[in-house]
């Protein structure tokens, strides 16, 4: 059952530290809370709640919870200084790191998560995200472990963009607290300080589980505008990170082209789909005249 307590003793061990950064985000921030009442987590945790100057419910919700509250103000806000915040104010030997708007799936989330922390040489565990890029499921349909033997192995892997799938993403994420102390977050990155984070941590022969059975759902929906400001952060920071550029000149032209070529026929494509379908559904009550058909349905017989 949960443990979680306002008024946990001093002097009692805490495993798990909850940190969760949020700015005006009460509404998911309250279906996250629920979420973690419903744990069936045997060890003793606690929860604290990063705001970044919310100006809506967010503290009222996090209080009510019993979270503890570390305030950041929005000028000397960053990711990894936020996240490096709520860690030195954490207990626990292990953290997760946990948006607001990551809504765990399950009541033995939080007991799968922590799971791969009996190997001593496991820095981080990444759970696994539903709701933006299902691609994952192809990736995580078992467990996976990431470890280096070289710097060289290491090296090779990172030269793509394949690996940033699969290292930890602080939305949702456990690291170990030792392993913290020794590789602090990036605090001057706009995005991917999580990455980056990883890089360094594998580099020094450390762990990193890719953990299957802990599943978060992101309940957050962009705008537009939200979600292109968002891939640019990350874009921006990773180029810092490697230096590799994610759009070459010769790749944009060919691209633009590609686009503009192809847009006659995207058009034609959509309006047939959607005035095939809706002329399906319309012919509904004419077929419902004949009697319901037996034996494999057509759809069966069809080859892929």
């Amino acid at each position: 059952m949960s443990n979680l307590s306002p008024t946990i003793a001093a002097d009692q061990t805490v495993k798990l530290s909850v940190v969760i950064r949020c700015r005006n985000e009460a509404a998911s921030l309250k279906r996250t809370f629920a979420a973690l009442r419903a744990q069936q987590f045997d060890l003793r945790w606690e929860v604290i709640v990063v705001d970044n100057e919310s100006e809506d419910a967010t503290p009222e919700i996090a209080r009510e919870f019993g979270a503890q509250i570390v305030p950041i103000s929005r000028r000397e806000f960053s990711y990894g200084r936020a996240i490096n915040l709520g860690i030195s104010r954490a207990r626990g030997e292990l953290v997760m790191l946990l948006s607001a708007h990551a809504l765990p799936i399950g009541s033995y989330f939080l007991a799968a998560a922590v799971a791969p922390f009996n190997d001593p040489q496991m820095a981080a565990a990444r759970c696994l995200g539903i709701g933006w890029d299902h691609r994952q499921f192809e990736l995580w349909h078992e467990p996976k472990d990431i470890q280096y033997a070289s710097a060289e192995e290491q090296r090779k892997i990172e030269s793509g963009t394949n690996w940033v799938r699969e290292y930890p993403t602080a939305g949702c994420c456990v690291i170990r607290r030792k392993v913290w102390e020794e590789v602090k977050y990036d605090e001057t990155l706009e995005s991917n300080e999580d990455k980056l984070w990883a890089c360094n941590v594998l580099a020094r022969g450390y762990k990193i589980r890719c953990c299957a059975e802990a599943v978060w759902l992101n309940i957050r929906r962009y705008a537009r505008k939200e979600e292109w400001l968002r891939m640019s952060r990350q874009h921006l920071a990773l180029y810092r990170i490697t230096g590799q550029p994610p759009l070459t000149i010769a790749s944009f032209m060919w691209l633009t082209f590609r686009a503009v070529a192809s847009a006659p026929l995207v058009a034609f494509r959509h309006v047939r789909d959607t005035v095939g379908w809706y002329t399906h559904l319309v012919r509904i009550p004419w077929q419902a005249r004949r009697l319901p058909q037996t034996g494999s349905f057509p759809e069966f017989d069809q080859k892929c």
